[in-house]
């Protein structure tokens, strides 16, 4: 039987003994691996030894053998780990290259549906009617936007034919930021004059085809000839698969910046929004806020109403526009997702110091919100950020004698420091809506004492007999439901310097209650009710919309917005007239159907804002 000279040598415990010098060249294993396989050449395997003193030395040769194979190996590692950040990495789509990196705002759109999204897309859409199968997937979408297309032009232009040659690939619009003086935008709207498309073709596009019927003009740029439209206003190129459509000047910047390696592919602001917002994107929408800036006009600029009290910083909008900003659309199986991630806002020299935000948490208000609720709104941090607000509208004018009297009563702070959360819930009664609003303070007790405060001032109005107030009790709860008579009466003209009188009402009711470390305010005993019996695992957080849409969006939001969206259609519903409504079934119905829920979240890192907005879909 053949030894297995691969495995090693059992010693059943005993170690050999070591060799002695006299014989250590003898018993020296062998340096070279081919010594150890079958058949192999024993005079190529086995190294020359040069003995030096008692030592053996491997030979020259031996050494020269061990470096290169060292070297190999080496360069084997090197080259390894270069490919995989180069096939790993995210490389610039060629279309990009063409968009000069100082522009001001940059669409992306991918019809192609990039990486993941051709399947996720198709899953989505096949909760929709006329998408169920795959197979027909990609014709399905041509008719879509081929319908969408004929309907939205003038010209009737056929998509599959006019616009799907020019789309087969990433396709970006970047907007420029006009000179000064140049009129190249309006407040009105944005002039075509400074904007140019980057469109990756399919290879048989041509500007004949795209001025058909023009009597056309060339010009010469860098070793590009550019066809002009007849009215002069409109450029086009084509070098290899991409084409450029824009006012001739920008067109000629595009290809500047391809040549001279200026694009925005090489934009850092570019890079690093795109890498905070991640992922394949069916589009994306990218706003440069250094170039941005000089789109905004002033505030005295914008054609708003006279008498309109001014806030703090609306002389300069510019200031507060961050320095990037990015959106984009994705699709998943269930869900189409907007995200939105902007950098920090600058702080404005003239801004007041503002309270620093709690950090945002698991929610507390969806466990107790009824599951049949209609909307949800949480925001976390609601004592500061009113703090806040209130801080940054001291440098207001019309606003002066009212803050000056709250300062007076002791400023803000007691008033709504005790505040940690603020959510608000809307159900439905058929057509009446329940609304009811809920502060989360920082334990029972305190919520309790509060309650006894407000309860304590409206008791104070009370006495004037405009406030009645009636206690009940709902799920062992104590609720006191007020009624005002007239809103106007509680704070006749005058009682407010520099406020303006309050508006006659007729009766107004509305519920208070406290429940653990709740305060409840609720539009009616029924809407107390719908809060006061929720049950354990009965709640809104436990449905499954509400989780989907949760588990969509991003974790521990400090803005959370919810709606049912199946439930919103049913309401809007009895409002149509009978010819709206069959319109309705017939026409929209099949398409929001399968709309499930929508969605908004927001977070903050401390280097950049996010906000996502989900859309999620039944099952098909």
């Amino acid at each position: 039987m053949t030894d297995d000279v691969t495995r090693p040598i059992e010693t059943s415990g005993l170690e050999a003994a070591p060799p002695s010098p006299a014989n250590e060249a003898a018993v020296a294993p062998s340096a070279d691996p081919a010594a150890l396989v079958p058949g192999a050449d024993p005079a190529a395997a086995t190294p020359s030894w040069n003995v030096v003193g008692d030592t053996p030395v491997a030979s020259s040769a031996g050494r020269g053998r061990w470096i290169v194979a060292l070297g190999v190996a080496g360069a084997a590692i090197a080259l390894t780990v270069g490919a995989l950040f180069l096939l790993g990495g995210r490389s610039s789509p060629e279309a990009l290259k063409y968009i000069p990196n100082d522009a001001a705002v940059v669409a992306e759109l991918r019809l192609d549906l990039p990486g993941d999204q051709l399947q996720k897309a198709g899953n989505l859409l096949a909760h929709f009617p006329g998408f169920q199968d795959q197979s027909t997937f990609g014709d399905k979408i041509d008719e879509a936007l081929s319908r969408f297309v004929s309907e939205a032009t003038e010209s009737g232009a056929d998509y599959r034919g006019d616009i799907k040659p020019w789309l087969n690939g990433p396709a970006f619009v970047g907007l420029m930021a006009p000179a000064a003086g140049s009129g190249g935008v309006s407040v009105a709207g944005m002039e075509h004059r400074t904007a140019v498309l980057s469109a990756t073709t399919n290879g048989g596009v041509s500007c004949a085809t795209t001025f058909a019927g023009q009597t056309v003009s060339h010009q010469q740029h860098g070793g590009y000839d550019l066809t002009i439209s007849a009215d002069g206003e409109l450029a086009c190129v084509v070098d290899g698969r991409q084409a450029l459509l824009g006012d001739p000047a920008t067109v000629g910047r595009a290809l500047d910046a391809k040549a001279a390696g200026t694009g925005m592919d090489r934009s850092d602001r570019y890079r690093t929004a795109r890498a905070a917002l991640g992922g394949d994107r069916i589009a994306t929408v990218f706003v440069n806020g250094a170039a941005a800036r000089d789109l905004v006009p002033d505030a005295s600029a914008l054609p708003l109403p006279s008498g309109l009290p001014s806030f703090p910083g609306m002389g300069s909008i510019g200031e507060h526009i961050p320095d990037w900003l990015i959106a984009g659309v994705r699709a998943e199986n269930d869900s189409l997702i907007l995200d939105n991630v902007a950098a920090q806002t600058p702080v404005a020299s003239g801004d007041p110091s503002l309270l620093p935000l709690p950090a945002s948490h698991a929610s507390v208000l969806a466990p107790v919100a009824p599951a049949s609720a209609l909307v949800f709104v949480e925001h976390q941090g609601a004592g500061v950020s009113i703090q806040n607000l209130l801080a940054g509208l001291r440098a207001t004018p019309e606003l002066a004698a009212p803050l000056q009297m709250l300062e007076g009563a002791g400023g803000a702070g007691p008033l709504v420091s005790w505040v940690e959360d603020v959510g608000v819930v809307v159900t439905m009664d058929g057509t009446d809506p329940r609304v009811a609003a809920l502060l989360v303070a920082a334990d029972a007790t305190a919520a309790k004492n509060r309650l006894a405060t407000i309860a304590g001032l409206l008791a104070i109005g009370a006495l004037t007999g405009g406030v009645t107030q009636e206690k009940t009790t709902i799920a062992g709860i104590e609720v006191t439901t007020v009624t005002i008579a007239d809103l106007a009466a509680l704070a006749p003209p005058g009682t407010v310097p520099g406020a303006a009188p309050l508006p006659s009402t007729g009766p107004i009711s509305f519920s208070l209650a406290a429940k653990d470390r709740l305060v409840i305010l609720a539009s009616s005993p029924a809407a107390m009710a719908g809060i006061l019996q929720v049950q354990p695992g009965q709640a809104l957080a436990d449905q499954a919309a509400f989780k989907l849409v949760s588990q969509r969006g991003l974790a521990n939001s400090r803005t959370t917005g919810y709606v049912a969206a199946g439930a919103a259609f049913a309401v809007i519903k009895p409002f149509l007239s009978a010819g709206e409504a069959a319109a309705w079934d017939a026409e929209y119905a099949p398409y929001l159907d399968p709309i499930e829920a929508a969605g908004i979240t927001t977070t903050s890192d401390g280097a950049a804002n996010r906000s996502r907005v989900v859309i999620t879909v039944t099952g098909p």
